[in-house]
């Protein structure tokens, strides 16, 4: 594949500088043909020894969601509404990488953390509105960009536009990591604070006949 394709032409080197300061030798337009436990053998036969692989070449879905009869996209991903419910199997929600939902922009979100928690917000939302006969919110499926570490006094903030292509500006060096530090950080308080310091709201849930009439806010 060609050198960064989802970057900037200036985060695209700002990107090759780190690799340079850092060490990191680039093999472009290589294939892998095969991975052993002390060596990589690339498709013209290179072998390229190696103490740990990290496998990094992308995402791929489980098959279950297909072999349990969902109806699925091309990349296997469950297809959901706006509310993250399968349009197969109203009572089957999805989020995260497994699913395939439509941004605001009018197309699918790209697999990423980012993704993940706008989906699981709009699904866990859709599931106690739905139990409660409560009106179903909307959570914003937006993404704004792709958010590379490079060490922890380096990083790029590459913003997309509505396209999901790179726009010109980028942000950079230390302004970028503590951003990337500081939004590592608040998932871990999440995580540890779900109801983000809120109190708790009792919920009852609504008889069944109810469930059946809840709307997705427009």
């Amino acid at each position: 594949m060609s050198w960064a394709p989802g970057l900037s032409p200036r985060a695209r080197r700002h990107l090759r500088e780190a690799f340079d300061r850092l060490g990191v030798t680039v093999h472009q337009h290589t294939a892998v043909a095969a991975v052993e436990p002390a060596r990589v053998i690339t498709a013209d036969g290179t072998v390229l020894p190696a103490g740990v692989t990290v496998w990094s070449a992308g995402f791929a879905v489980h098959p279950i969601a297909a072999a349990a009869g969902l109806e699925v996209a091309a990349t296997g991903q469950i297809v959901v509404d706006r509310s993250m419910r399968s349009v197969s199997h109203p009572d089957v929600y999805a989020a995260g990488d497994c699913a395939y939902a439509i941004g605001e922009n009018g197309r699918p979100l790209p697999m990423s953390c980012a993704s993940a928690g706008l989906t699981n917000m709009q699904a866990t939302a859709a599931i106690i509105a739905r139990l409660t006969g409560d009106e179903v919110p909307v959570t914003g499926l937006k993404y704004f960009g792709n958010h590379i570490s490079l060490g922890r006094r380096d990083a790029i903030f590459q913003m997309v536009g509505e396209d999901v292509r790179s726009k010109p500006w980028y942000l950079g060096g230390r302004t970028a990591a503590r951003l990337k530090s500081g939004i590592l950080k608040g998932a871990e308080w999440g995580i540890a604070h779900p109801t983000f310091g809120l109190p708790t709201r009792r919920r009852r849930p609504a008889p069944a006949s109810d469930r059946a009439a809840v709307r997705v806010a427009a």
